[in-house]
């Protein structure tokens, strides 16, 4: 009896420390992004969409605090999701949320912390956040966001030189094109090879990516 008292003291705890654990680093995580009040971004984007030719596109990202963020083209066409929201981790983090450790994930052959987000309010559209975190640079590598209307996007971010800000040199954004218009201008490219095909893969036809590689930063 007393081996088993000892052990369920001894994991509630382990429980507690480990919630401690991943409080203070997402606080960390946070501090770093609410330091930017707004920011001005150039880059370019490339989207890729099934059947779709879609030009490289040069484009202005805006964010201003505390999750407000745009996305402007300045020239050819751009295909711009609707969840583009979802692309703010400031906007991630702005709910109120119940945290999940979830353990260590090797990714890319980085070590990362796995934590699950889970908001508190039932208004909110995010049903569940999964955000990967480097622990040495406290910044999110990878996170996949699950909402209740445009379904699921994930995000692989990759730092360089604005990484003590947690802004991204280059941003790989998936999302669902299900339900989305084709923009004017675009001219449809159908893989005579696919289209042969009987069955065709509507996984893949609804999947969209958006690659956006930025080359400088206006902050604060």
């Amino acid at each position: 009896m007393k081996y088993l008292i000892s052990l369920l003291v001894f994991l509630l705890v382990e429980t507690n420390l480990k919630s401690q654990d991943i409080n203070k680093l997402i606080n960390q995580v946070k501090s770093k992004l609410e330091k930017i009040n707004r920011y001005e971004a150039n880059g370019t984007m490339k989207t890729t969409i099934a059947y779709l030719k879609i030009p490289i596109a040069k484009v202005k990202v805006y964010f201003k605090k505390p999750n407000e963020i745009s996305i402007q083209s300045n020239s050819g066409v751009t295909f711009i999701p609707k969840g583009v929201n979802a692309i703010s981790l400031q906007n991630i983090f702005s709910n109120d949320f119940t945290v999940i450790d979830g353990g260590r994930e090797t990714v890319k052959q980085k070590v990362l912390r796995v934590i699950k987000l889970l908001p508190n309010s039932s208004n909110s559209n995010i049903v569940l956040s999964t955000v990967y975190i480097n622990e040495t640079d406290l910044v999110v590598e990878k996170s996949s966001t699950t909402t209740k209307e445009e379904g699921t996007y994930e995000m692989e971010m990759q730092y360089g030189k604005y990484i003590q800000y947690g802004l991204p040199d280059k941003l790989i954004f998936t999302f669902n094109a299900k339900d989305y218009k084709i923009p004017k201008g675009l001219t449809l490219d159908f893989d005579n090879s696919s289209r042969k095909n009987e069955k065709v893969n509507t996984a893949m036809l609804n999947k969209g990516k958006a690659e956006i590689v930025f080359q400088q930063y206006k902050i604060n």
